[in-house]
């Protein structure tokens, strides 16, 4: 087991910026208001796109109507840096949370942009950073109990960023009510402590003992 502090960042955004500003230059600008769609599952990706401002989210809604929250992109965080080289379709809806800004270069670019190597070698150090946050969340949904990914989660890096129920919920791949229910047991056991919009460690060895 790593001590906290010593595994990767897990509930906070990776990859501000896998390529510099200039490929950006000139890119086609897109408004959009609170609830619009930027892309749908159904579209090929054609475009390396990055949030100005506001916010997007990456959703996949269920047979039962629930919207799961794959990813949140905030300013300055891009999308689709993978797909938008084979041009699959995107993973899910974009859309945006509230009035957003987005910045959209089309693939063509892009290529040319990451021609030159100190541009391309940024580019794969923001897909690596990427990839090690989808580790993460793999080994989170590994966990069968919610007091289990909440604990493992504080174990590897300190703390749990709970900047809203309904977000950390779906982050963690649970209901609200199973992750409040979470958190007030181990609160009550004496294992964590809330602070500051954050979960924190109050009795490292009961956490440890539920993983």
């Amino acid at each position: 087991m790593n001590k906290k502090g010593a595994g990767r960042k897990i509930a906070e955004p990776v990859l501000q910026s896998a390529v510099g500003n200039n490929i950006f230059r000139n890119g086609r600008i897109i408004e959009l208001t609170e609830g619009e769609v930027l892309h749908n599952e159904h579209e090929s990706c054609k475009a390396l796109g990055r949030v100005e401002s506001g916010r997007l989210r990456l959703t996949r809604q269920l047979s039962s109507g629930r919207e799961i929250i794959l990813k949140e992109f905030s300013p300055g965080e891009i999308f689709a840096e993978l797909i938008v080289f084979t041009g699959a379709q995107y993973p899910g809806w974009l859309i945006a949370t509230e009035k957003t800004t987005v910045l959209e270069v089309e693939r063509k670019r892009v290529i040319e942009h990451l021609k030159d190597h100190d541009s391309l070698l940024e580019f794969i150090t923001g897909i690596s950073a990427k990839l090690n946050n989808l580790t993460s969340k793999i080994e989170i949904m590994s966990f069968k109990t919610v007091q289990q990914k909440i604990a493992y989660c504080i174990l590897m890096n300190g703390s749990l960023p709970l900047p809203s129920v309904t977000r950390t919920a779906d982050y963690l791949g649970c209901s609200r009510e199973a992750l409040s229910r979470a958190i007030s047991e181990l609160e009550h056991s004496g294992a964590i402590t809330r602070a500051s919009g954050s979960l924190t460690t109050k009795n490292e060895r009961l956490l440890e003992e539920l993983i």
